[in-house]
């Protein structure tokens, strides 16, 4: 097995996990993280798209917003990115929302640009490869697995950084664990259940329509009050079937209120929308619910169902604010409806970590309601404790601080904007690589990970 070093290791290299490098670009601070060693590891055949391609609905940013990292981007590499046939037609969309199929095309582009600046730095894109654990060495850095899925064979790398870019999931312990009136939603409505990450994508959409279409009972459930819950919503109306559903065919079950984004309190208040308060406004931007609010289409939904602003009614969806106690109405709309989508969030897809010794450590993400990482990216231990060198971002991660980032001081969530991550939290990250890079060179102290290490070489045994 090879053993080798560099400074970062980015576990992932989707659209989360290319996000520190972007941000890193616009701060003309690339450069020098190339230059102490940076390598990607990455389950797929390339780096960029990701999964979000794979989604049959529009982001939540306008197109403008998704091109701007490459506006005037100081590095001549993605410079040059903002000609690509694919930039231009996100661009088009201006302050409009964006397939994310043709999202996922950009994150494809941006990938292709990585790899090329990588590359020209002596930096390896280690494409085919799965991370098995992480293990921290008894001086401080971080000896990452690595096994190449065509073939088995595994590798080492020695870090200072590891990112972990590793995204969210839907485990089924999300469905067993949330309760309505006391009922379980599995087993108690197994058969009917399909959650959002699958509904979201055309085939779970087809699943859908080929069950509707085989009963008489048309009538569909919704879980959630997220923007997932919303796009759902979205998804099924705007669906092939979607012109058969009748008045109050879609329900939408959710316990929290559904806010809606404004630019400024003066335009919301221009469209009879007062729910807000002081601590509901951006004192950054001045944004009315700037994280907690809905955006682009799910906002246009959730204002037309409940009549803002003059909004054309939409009366195939139902809302239901459901009660902290007994709800026998949302019961009755489980149990009536045909099929039942479950908007409920992710969880982190956290890596394996390991002590000097071996032995595991828990992580704050392991607890249910626990995040993967704090106010500065890096991951916590199960006592809530940074984890120094172990860095994670995307989906799930569970990321907030508002004094970083700004938002409205009401909102209590995570963000999980794309923007967000090729920005402010993103420049979180490539600040800690690069103040490392300033401070220990890496790419004369050792090896880059272009070389071989041998065993000898590491100061801690490979793990078993």
């Amino acid at each position: 097995m090879s053993a080798m070093m560099t400074n970062t290791l980015i576990v992932g290299g989707g659209p989360a996990g290319l996000a520190p490098l972007l941000a890193a670009s616009r701060n003309s601070q690339l450069d020098r993280i190339m230059a102490a060693g940076l390598a990607i590891a990455e389950r797929g055949p390339a780096i960029g798209r990701g999964r979000i391609g794979n989604y049959a609905i529009n982001s939540d940013s306008t197109g403008n917003t998704l091109v701007s990292g490459l506006l005037d981007n100081p590095h001549p590499v993605l410079a040059n990115l903002w000609n690509h046939p694919t930039t231009k037609a996100v661009a088009a969309y201006g302050v409009r929302s964006v397939p994310l199929a043709l999202v996922g095309e950009l994150m494809a582009a941006l990938g292709v640009a990585f790899h090329e600046i990588a590359a020209a730095s002596g930096n390896p894109v280690l494409l085919g490869h799965e991370a098995l654990h992480t293990k921290r060495t008894s001086d401080g850095l971080w000896q990452t697995r690595l096994r190449r899925v065509a073939d088995g064979s595994e590798m080492s790398i020695l870090s200072h950084f590891v990112v972990l870019a590793t995204g969210g999931h839907q485990p089924q312990s999300i469905l067993t664990n949330r309760y309505m009136n006391g009922r379980p939603l599995l087993p108690t409505y197994a058969g009917k259940l399909i959650q959002s990450d699958t509904a979201l994508t055309a085939a779970g959409l087809d699943a859908i329509g080929a069950r509707l279409a085989a009963s008489r009972n048309r009538r569909i459930a919704i879980i959630g009050s997220s923007s997932s819950a919303m796009a759902c919503a979205n998804a099924l109306l705007r669906s092939k079937f979607g012109p058969d559903l009748g008045e109050g065919a879609v329900t939408l079950l959710h316990r929290r209120p559904l806010r809606v984004f404004f630019p400024s309190a003066a335009e919301a208040l221009s469209e009879g929308y007062d729910e807000f308060g002081a601590e509901d406004i951006c004192p950054v931007s001045g944004f009315v619910f700037r994280f907690a609010g809905f955006r682009l289409e799910s906002r246009e939904l959730v204002m037309a169902v409940r009549g803002i602003g003059g909004r054309p009614p939409e009366k195939r969806l139902r809302l239901h604010r459901l009660a902290s106690g007994s709800d026998p109405a949302a019961l009755s709309v489980l149990d009536e409806a045909e099929v039942i989508v479950a908007a409920l969030g992710y969880r982190p897809r956290a890596l394996p970590v390991l002590s000097a010794s071996g032995r595991p450590i828990s992580l704050f993400a392991d607890d249910p309601a626990g995040s993967l990482v704090d106010g500065e990216c890096r991951v916590l231990d199960a006592q809530r404790m940074p984890l120094d060198g172990l860095l994670g971002i995307g989906l799930a991660a569970g990321f907030t601080a508002p004094e970083k980032v700004g938002g409205e001081p009401s909102f209590s969530g995570q963000t999980n904007s794309l923007w967000q991550w090729q920005n402010d939290v993103g420049a979180l990250i490539a600040r800690q690589i690069h103040a490392q890079g300033l401070s220990k060179s890496v790419a004369t102290a050792a090896p880059k990970l272009a070389r071989p290490l041998s065993r000898a070489a590491l100061s801690e045994p490979l793990p078993s």
